[in-house]
């Protein structure tokens, strides 16, 4: 089960809980970094470009699932990980979920200090993926538990339709001895919390945001290669 010691983080670096959110709030959120649990925030790529954010929030390790990894920051002696996927219905991203969820285990296992950040282009669907996968594996959560736990702590949150039944497959492959009334079947109507948006803008959505520079990575930041900047 989780148990950390929560960080000392400025709390306008940190999204609000759902309950707390005051009307015409929401579109504001996937700007700022969202505690799941102690020592590990789902956040969008600006966040994971941003220098200072990531030295206020104490980030040690970043976590990028999407096409290409946006460029990091040098010189903090950041560890990294990229899984390239779109965010789509049909990718495959359960291939990734147990690689993901031991390199985010590690981290936090390796001191009491590591922190790390899990990011898409939005922190809504695929990043958040990658979150609700850790949450199973690190609990007794249900794939539609884990959503909806990471969806109170960053409301933005809405995996797209395929990833949330590759959430149910990855729970069923992480407790094989579960009785089948735990892990139920999503409902159509948990598929989207807010119409049909229930996913990440498109990658090239950096060709309006100033971020073409990201296009020049390299291999390194490939999944299954680690960075120690």
């Amino acid at each position: 089960m989780l148990s950390f010691t929560a960080p000392r983080t400025p709390p306008w670096l940190v999204v609000k809980a759902g309950s707390t959110i005051a009307p015409g709030e929401r579109l504001t959120l996937g700007r700022q970094a969202s505690l799941i649990v102690p020592r590990l925030y789902l956040s969008n790529m600006f966040t994971a470009r941003d220098r200072t954010q990531l030295i206020d929030l104490g980030v040690t390790h970043i976590l990028s699932v999407m096409e290409e990894a946006p460029k990091m920051p040098q010189g903090l002696g950041l560890r990294t990980l990229h899984v390239p996927i779109r965010d789509e219905v049909g990718a495959d991203i359960l291939a990734y979920l147990e690689e993901t969820t031991e390199w985010i285990k590690a981290a936090l296992a390796e001191n009491d200090t590591n922190t790390v950040l899990v990011h898409c282009v939005v922190g809504m669907s695929r990043s958040a993926t990658v979150v609700c996968a850790y949450v199973i594996a690190t609990t007794n959560m249900t794939a539609l538990d884990a959503i909806g736990f990471v969806t109170s702590k960053r409301p933005v949150v809405s995996p797209n339709i395929g990833f949330r039944k590759q959430l149910e497959q990855y729970y069923l492959r992480i407790h094989p001895d579960a009785p089948k009334s735990q892990s139920p079947k999503l409902h159509p109507s948990a598929f989207t919390q807010s119409g049909a948006r229930n996913a990440d803008p498109p990658d090239d959505i950096d060709a309006c945001c100033d971020i073409r520079e990201s296009r020049g990575v390299t291999q390194d930041y490939r999944c299954t290669s680690f960075s120690d900047q």
